[in-house]
């Protein structure tokens, strides 16, 4: 994730109704405060939407809401496909710890539907230099709401303790993932999954759009249920899931002007808790060389910037072309204020050599369909 969460590397409910509505929105950054958990939850289903834009912080972080417990406590959450777990900070955190008093936290007691689950975990992320951070809690049960829809029975990490530099600049509290089954360092169906199982989305299929616009409020938009042509144009490109862990598919061939590498396909995953582009050094390295990268940023000129070459990308057979403007990304004042490049160079873990973040997906919106085991990629519209 910058990798703020992006993957984790551990080797370590009640059927509500079945909807008919084609999509179910996510309603992110939104409170839902009702305490009739079930009438409430009903009635969303029975509208077929609920939807609220995505916060987006510097296109680096994009982050909606989410609630656990009854009544609803309400945690800013970063939808993770790179991860398949649910958890946020305990109410008995480390407040000495950034990643605990900076954040909102549950508090076990104060939910009449908690279960606890008598189970400890830790986990590990890679941070922003693809070190291993780790955090520490206990498995606990508690109904969790996500875009209006309600999911009884859920199993989460309630996490009590973060190794040093964790998650202190992040602006949500905590992660929810949308990843495979194998995925889960916890060993329980997601939150998606049990969606799925328990008939609350019409199909098993999420999408999203990212507005990389940092001049307008609206940031994006997940769905759950389908797509949005609203927001991309022409049609889908779907390449098949090779291997049902991370979003992982097969990645045709990479270009940047006289350069190509992947000529016999290589391994990438598609990871919504990305901001950039991850890939082999030796490539980035190219990369780095044809923009002009100095000491990890670019001149900000935005003339500069137009004259960048362009970066293909080829998957499925069909091409995927990112601009400078796409994928050079501009800090706000607040950490930084500077140019840096939408690409960072990472060896391979898993066999994995490509990580498609928010740069690719920003250009790209991207469908996660789960019953097909495919990704689509379309043209998102500015």
């Amino acid at each position: 994730m910058y990798r703020l969460f992006m993957t984790m590397t551990v080797i370590t409910v009640i059927n509500f109704a079945s909807i008919n509505a084609e999509l179910i929105r996510i309603p992110l950054y939104k409170t839902f405060t009702d305490e009739k958990f079930l009438t409430e939850t009903m009635a969303r289903l029975r509208s077929g939407t609920a939807n609220v834009s995505l916060i987006d912080y510097d296109n680096l972080q994009y982050y909606g809401t989410i609630e656990i417990g009854t009544p609803p406590q309400t945690f800013k959450i970063l939808f993770d496909t790179g991860s398949s777990d649910l958890w946020v900070p305990s109410k008995n955190c480390n407040v000495r710890q950034p990643a605990c008093s900076k954040h909102n936290k549950y508090d076990n007691t104060q939910s009449t539907t908690y279960v606890p689950e008598k189970i400890t975990f830790d986990v590990s992320y890679y941070d922003a230099k693809w070190q291993d951070v780790k955090l520490y809690g206990n498995l606990s049960n508690d109904n969790v709401i996500i875009g209006g829809l309600g999911v009884t029975s859920q199993i989460f990490g309630e996490v009590f303790n973060f190794s040093e530099g964790f998650l202190p600049w992040a602006q949500c509290d905590g992660v929810l993932g949308m990843g495979y089954p194998d995925l889960s360092e916890f060993e329980v169906p997601s939150v998606f999954q049990n969606m799925i199982d328990k008939h609350v989305v019409s199909q098993p299929i999420f999408s999203f759009y990212l507005n990389r616009n940092l001049t307008v409020v609206f940031g994006g938009e997940l769905i759950l249920g389908g797509t949005d042509p609203s927001h991309y144009e022409g049609e889908f490109t779907y390449v098949n899931v090779t291997k049902k862990k991370y979003w992982q598919i097969t990645m045709d061939k990479f270009q940047i002007k006289n350069y190509t590498s992947c000529l016999e396909g290589c391994k990438a995953i598609v990871d919504t808790g990305y901001p950039r582009i991850a890939g082999p050094p030796q490539t980035i390295e190219v990369i780095y060389r044809e923009i002009g990268v100095v000491n990890d940023t670019v001149p900000c000129d935005d003339d500069y910037i137009s004259k960048l070459p362009d970066i293909n990308f080829v998957i499925g057979g069909k091409t995927f072309r990112l601009i400078g403007q796409d994928y050079i990304l501009k800090l706000g004042a607040d950490i930084g204020g500077k140019c840096i490049p939408g690409f960072q160079a990472v060896p391979p873990f898993d066999g994995i050599e490509w990580v498609l973040g928010y740069v690719f997906i920003g250009r790209y919106y991207t469908v996660f369909d789960m019953e097909n085991d495919r990704v689509g990629f379309a043209t998102a519209k500015n």
